[in-house]
């Protein structure tokens, strides 16, 4: 009976603190910012690979485009308010290195977050109406990324192998 009792008393206990803890999260989620965030996945097409370059941002992103030969993404929007913020995830082996940024045609000098295998951009403005954001990186798909393992260990066996039988 103790023990019924107490298991009741633990699950109403867990029960209310997780949804007093939803509605305060849903309250504060979107606190400081009037349009909530619209996230795409545009799928870029590289040679014979398909990167996904994923955007989530206040406005509305209607296009995104890539030039292989100058290295850059191309961001179409149109906003219908000031207080833009964009959030902009590409994968380092599509475009990296150094990024540069414009935005209808005036440089930003925006947050770049990178790790291995994705870089991330934030962009902020106050401005309203059509959008174009070029991203430019300083390298594009490392063509020999997926083979270069394979010839560093062959390479490293035929050096074994030249300085074994030289030994013999």
């Amino acid at each position: 009976m103790k023990t019924e009792l107490l298991l009741t008393l633990v699950l109403v206990l867990v029960a209310s603190s997780v949804l007093f803890s939803t509605q305060a999260l849903g309250q504060i989620q979107f606190k400081n910012l009037n349009h909530p965030g619209i996230k795409w996945a545009w799928p870029i097409h590289a040679n014979q690979y398909i990167f996904t370059v994923n955007t989530t941002s206040n406005y509305d992103m209607q296009n995104v485009t890539f030039n292989n030969g100058t290295k850059t993404l191309t961001f179409f929007g149109n906003s219908s308010h000031t207080g833009n913020i964009a959030e902009i995830e590409i994968p380092t082996n599509l475009i990296g290195g150094n990024y540069t940024v414009y935005q209808n045609g005036t440089q930003l000098y925006p947050i770049v977050l990178k790790n291995a295998n994705l870089t991330t951009v934030i962009l902020k403005f106050n401005q309203s109406g059509k959008v174009e954001t070029n991203i430019t990186g300083t390298t594009y798909l490392p063509e020999f990324s997926g083979i270069a393992p394979m010839i560093m260990m062959a390479s490293f066996a035929i050096l074994f192998l030249t300085v074994r039988y030289r030994k013999i």
